[in-house]
């Protein structure tokens, strides 16, 4: 059974990964990884795909023909770290084997 929840949690992640006092904290590198609980014995796989918008859009498209997952599985291109630069995930789920 699912556990339903009001809305997503988005969850953060700093750029270099450390842990600082709050001072001293560079501004979190935010990407929208919305989190539903898995069901019971079910595991999470996610594929991110970093690069410029014709690139990350181009690798897609070359997955899709390769049968890799289907180009309507992966997420709109959100903004990257870095300037001219996007991201799209591809969240997957399966039972535990």
């Amino acid at each position: 059974m699912f556990e339903m929840l009001d809305r997503p949690i988005a969850r953060t992640f700093l750029i270099d990964g450390r842990d600082m006092d709050d001072a001293d904290r560079p501004l979190p590198w935010l990407l929208p990884l919305y989190y539903t609980p898995l069901a019971p014995g079910q595991e999470q796989q996610r594929i991110l795909i970093i690069s410029s918008p014709t690139w990350v859009r181009e690798t897609i498209h070359d997955l899709h023909a390769r049968r890799f997952a289907n180009v309507n599985d992966w997420s709109s291109l959100l903004p990257g770290a870095n300037p001219g630069e996007v991201v799209s995930i591809l969240t997957r789920r399966r039972q535990r084997r």
